[in-house]
């Protein structure tokens, strides 16, 4: 995981999706870490955007759902702050440990009793899918959560980043959400044909 508090008063921000630290002031436009990375062709630019994104995925966590990169850089907030805006990226001082050895991150969307989305992101996604089954989440409990859709990052950055980028578009265009997992399912079902 970035150290994020690092290197942040020289240079601009990496281009690297959710990046925060900034470059150093070297020519390239990405942070050291990222830098190396692209070298050894696991990252690459974004097709839409031009920002850096892991070379497995076709766009950019931002490209995904529509929306260009944020502007203003993302803070890790503890859960008072959290509170203040229902759209804050969600940051958890007991999320660093289990962070440090994981390479993938997962996006989820369930939806609930009544047809209301629950959208959240973990590191283990079978495990709290079952933590939601099993009413040990308070949203979800009594609910009936069903997993209708899911997407994996490479960093818990850039899954917060577009968890907090889905509940604004659920919230703002419901069906936008609703296309979303449609085309998803879709191509679930694809997997089944011979």
């Amino acid at each position: 995981m970035t150290n994020r508090s690092s290197n942040q008063s020289s240079g601009r921000l990496c281009a690297y999706q959710d990046c925060n630290v900034r470059t150093s002031g070297h020519d390239h436009p990405l942070c050291q870490q990222h830098y190396f990375e692209s070298q050894r062709g696991v990252i690459t630019k974004c097709s839409r955007c031009s920002n850096f994104k892991p070379a497995r995925f076709p766009l950019c966590s931002s490209c995904f759902v529509g929306h260009p990169r944020p502007t203003e850089t993302y803070q890790d907030k503890t859960a008072t702050t959290v509170a203040k805006d229902k759209y804050a990226v969600e940051s958890s001082p007991a999320w660093a440990a289990g962070d440090a050895n994981a390479s993938q991150f997962y996006v989820y969307i369930l939806r609930l009793a009544g047809g209301e989305f629950y959208i959240g992101q973990t590191r283990e996604l079978p495990e709290r899918l079952s933590e939601h089954r099993d009413g040990k989440v308070a949203s979800t409990r009594n609910r009936k959560p069903g997993l209708v859709w899911f997407t994996e990052l490479p960093t818990r950055e850039a899954a917060a980043g577009l968890e907090s980028e889905l509940k604004q578009i659920r919230d703002q265009n419901e069906r936008a959400i609703r296309r979303m997992i449609v085309r998803f399912q879709s191509l679930v079902r694809e997997l089944d044909r011979d």
